[in-house]
């Protein structure tokens, strides 16, 4: 379960927690050497930024052991200028050496990234959220990948409110199996935010299940996981 733009929420970070997510999305964009959580320099509430909103919490939750997943992704969707914004991320980072020290803990870059050549050059505690299926697999240190993710609009209009035709059903499957195929977890964003979405990609192995909704999903998959 991934909980999409998870500083939208009323309570970021400990919400999706609780709620049993192993995966949260942060956008953030540098301004002012700071690292604002925000969609962009209009929206910047000054208070807000990735060290409180969640290294913060994550270190805090580490020395509470409050740790309820096997793994936690923090999405990290840079809206600035990569290069900077991913030079100030990793001096904050580092200031945090037991969210480093967790090997089942990860920060994953999305967003404006490096050229995929230039994944190699980043420290071992980041990792990118690789945006195609296309003519790049000799390219890309697959190592340094933690995911594939791909804009669901591009490929359906489907509104998640009744049953996908066979046809789309097959070709968002293909999709999905061709990321498996690389040997890395596969997110659809943008996929309608309804159970019957949420059910229908469990169905087909999609890995994260973006949704606004943490709570409305956790208690679905509750429900799927009682069947």
């Amino acid at each position: 379960m991934h909980s999409h733009n998870d500083y939208h929420q009323n309570i970021p970070f400990w919400k999706a927690l609780s709620c049993g997510f192993g995966s949260v999305e942060a956008d953030v964009l540098l301004k002012n050497d700071t690292l604002f959580v925000t969609h962009g320099a209009s929206e910047i509430i000054s208070n807000r930024h990735i060290e409180n909103l969640y290294l913060q919490p994550i270190q805090k939750m580490i020395r509470l052991g409050m740790e309820v997943n096997p793994t936690l992704q923090l999405l990290v969707d840079i809206k600035s200028e990569a290069q900077p914004t991913l030079a100030k991320l990793i001096a904050v980072v580092e200031k945090y050496p037991e969210i480093i020290k967790k090997k089942n803990i990860s920060i994953v870059i999305s967003g404006n990234r490096p050229e995929v050549s230039q994944y190699v050059e980043f420290p071992d505690f980041i990792f990118f959220d690789h945006q195609s299926l296309e003519g790049v697999a000799d390219e890309i240190a697959w190592d340094k990948v933690a995911l594939i993710s791909l804009n669901f609009k591009k490929y359906s209009r489907w509104d998640g409110r009744q049953p996908l035709t066979e046809e789309e059903c097959k070709k968002i499957k293909s999709i999905i199996d061709k990321a498996h195929s690389l040997g890395k977890p596969f997110r659809f964003w943008g996929i309608p935010d309804t159970p019957m979405s949420w059910e229908t990609f469990y169905a087909m192995g999609l890995d994260f299940i973006n949704t606004d909704d943490p709570v409305g999903l956790s208690i679905f998959m509750d429900k799927i996981s009682k069947r």
